[in-house]
């Protein structure tokens, strides 16, 4: 008789898909910006400097200031963004698991995750603005 208004529908807890279908956008999007972005930098050096350019990427002994940008920021930019694809997929996956009722979500390793993320793309844009006006 303790139990006698409980009423137990077995819905999926809506919060958690919202919160994890927003995380899994958003980490997309930040992460196919960021590999279109240093894509973008190293088509714009190939552009101004020629196939010299990809000589000075190479010899790491003399790198000029072209090359040292990118090979810097263009690093944390790929590593942020690597980290951000793999925010999304676990995300996907942690979201295809909550529609089990018995599940639970581990959300700390999505925000945890993302804020991997985030952090790697901030040093990425401090690096490339310290190594643009050093």
């Amino acid at each position: 008789m303790e139990n006698e208004w409980q009423i137990d529908l077995k819905l999926p807890d809506i919060g958690a898909m919202a919160t994890l279908l927003a995380t899994s956008i958003c980490s997309a999007i930040l992460g196919a910006a960021e590999i279109a972005y240093t894509m973008v930098w190293i088509t714009a050096a190939y552009e101004r400097h020629g196939k010299s350019f990809f000589i000075d990427l190479i010899n790491a002994n003399d790198l000029t200031w072209t090359a040292e940008f990118i090979v810097v920021a263009g690093s944390l930019l790929l590593l942020s963004s690597i980290v951000f694809l793999i925010t999304m997929f676990y995300s996907l996956v942690e979201l295809n698991a909550l529609r089990k009722p018995e599940k639970t979500v581990r959300m700390n390793i999505v925000f945890i995750l993302f804020i991997i993320g985030l952090i790697l793309l901030f040093i990425a844009l401090t690096s490339a603005l310290i190594l643009r006006y050093m």
